[in-house]
């Protein structure tokens, strides 16, 4: 199998795998959404930083230097999955200890209980992600989606059971937990490596090296992702954060999804090409036009139908939601340009670069967090927009450089695609305000319909490069 079809094929069995699979997950949250309200879903969004805290220590990095080391053998493996395993322990007692103080910030008692055993999930992945780390660097997808499959099956029936019959937030807790305890103890059963009793010092050191930076930057990256749902919930009422964490769930699903796909091959890809620059340039021309032409009509299509969807989708109660959503939409349209610039980064090992633009970006963020605070909750949304446009200046500046694809180079072949998609927005908001008389399930379909002939013809008629190129993909496959 070429290199061009196996991405092709690694690309669709990620695909399903984050779209089919995990969109069950996704799909059973709307559900129990529904049930169970804004304010419950605030204390959601109270315990996401320190989840993602978790995680984040827990990985510490290792993961990714695992999948751009050219040779690694069980040393390697096992001397980052007992080191992950000690992490795990550590930091999930500090959370134990810390979750009485938790409870009292943002004054609400329950969340001392919440906390512990929600954090117990990453205990649990510690367990499989040098498992998975193989399975990513031999990019096989497919085993991952046939093993996660499941997992995902199984705990969302737990979830939508629980949501059902009336037990809240504790719905979502058990379903994350049952999902990722069946999805660790399908990858032990089917892997053909597992832990020997060996310890490398100079295996750490080397991964560490590596690997210590990337944790540095995630810990920055989600301490400000979840800077906004503390000053939300800790400022605001309740139920105001239970707005803005489904309007950013709603908002982060699609324009994460794609953007992790392609992202998700791509490492492991551009990581096995990273000697030959011209082809890798190339290919990461291809993947990025690809992603965005994608991206953008999705995020900018909802952003126009954010009215009926969320009726549709979570119910007249969560209609306060739709100004978040529209705002957050803007900014989605970016991830795959930050996330593709940032792989460059890994790619050649430049783990140090990553750490020091962390750094710079968030203290560029935190001043856009700050002043938007003063103008309330919608200020704190249009603040992370602003931010992430800062943000992509300062990730293209050192990859562009290394793949010799400048900023302006990228803008340029990126913004013709935005100008459709922006007339698009325009086209599907004006059309459904007109539809009035209709219902909203016939209004998004009607809507969504046009809005998808009037953004192929345009690219069509105009003969783009990246339909071309996105065709050619899915002929390879067909």
């Amino acid at each position: 199998m070429s290199i061009k079809q196996k991405t092709v094929t690694s690309i669709i069995w990620t695909f399903t795998d984050t779209f089919i699979v995990k969109g069950l997950t996704f799909i059973t949250m709307l559900l129990i959404a529904r049930w169970i309200g804004p304010t419950e879903f605030g204390l959601i969004g109270m315990m996401a930083l320190f989840r993602a805290i978790g995680i984040s220590l827990i990985d510490s990095g290792l993961s990714a230097s695992i999948i751009r080391t050219p040779k690694t053998c069980d040393k390697d493996y096992s001397t980052v999955f007992y080191l992950n395993v000690i992490m795990s322990i550590i930091i999930y007692s500090l959370l134990y200890m810390c979750a009485p103080y938790i409870a009292d910030f943002y004054n609400q008692n329950v969340l001392t209980l919440l906390v512990r055993v929600y954090c117990l999930s990453f205990l649990v992945s510690a367990l499989s992600s040098i498992q998975i780390s193989i399975l990513t660097k031999e990019m096989k997808f497919k085993k991952l989606t046939y093993l996660n499959a499941p997992s995902v099956i199984i705990g969302s029936g737990v979830g939508l059971l629980l949501g059902y019959y009336g037990y809240g937030v504790w719905s979502v807790i058990v379903m994350y937990l049952v999902t990722q305890i069946l999805y660790t103890i399908l990858l032990w059963i089917t892997s053909s490596w597992k832990p020997s009793f060996t310890f490398s010092t100079e295996k750490l050191k080397e991964h560490l090296n590596f690997g210590y930076k990337l944790t540095l930057s995630g810990l920055l990256d989600v301490s400000y992702k979840n800077v906004y749902n503390i000053l939300i919930g800790k400022f605001f009422p309740i139920n105001m954060l239970g707005y803005f964490e489904r309007a950013k769930q709603l908002n982060d699903y699609p324009a994460l999804t794609i953007t992790g796909v392609v992202s998700k091959v791509s490492y492991p890809l551009l990581s096995n090409i990273q000697d030959d620059k011209e082809r890798l340039s190339k290919v990461y021309k291809q993947l990025l036009r690809v992603s965005f032409f994608i991206i953008s009509p999705v995020m900018l299509g909802a952003a126009a139908l954010a009215d009926p969807l969320f009726d549709i989708i979570l119910g007249k109660e969560w209609i306060e939601a739709v100004p978040y959503f529209r705002i957050l939409s803007l900014g989605a349209i970016l991830y795959p340009i930050h996330a593709f610039n940032i792989n460059v980064l890994k790619v050649y090992g430049r783990s140090d670069i990553f750490l020091k633009l962390e750094v710079i970006k968030k203290i560029v963020a935190l001043i856009c967090v700050f002043i938007g605070f003063q103008f309330g909750i919608l200020g704190l949304v249009w603040s992370s927009v602003i931010a992430s446009f800062f943000s992509l200046f300062i990730n293209t500046y050192y990859s562009s450089r290394m793949i010799n694809y400048s900023f302006l180079n990228q803008m340029k072949d990126l913004f013709p695609i935005f100008l459709s998609a922006l007339f698009l927005f325009v086209c599907m908001y004006y059309i459904q305000l007109q539809m009035i008389s209709y219902s909203n399930i016939i209004k998004l379909v009607i809507v969504s319909l046009i809005g998808a002939f009037v953004y192929g013809s345009i690219h069509y008629f105009s003969k783009s490069d990246t339909l071309q190129q996105l065709l050619s993909l899915l002929k390879i496959k067909l």
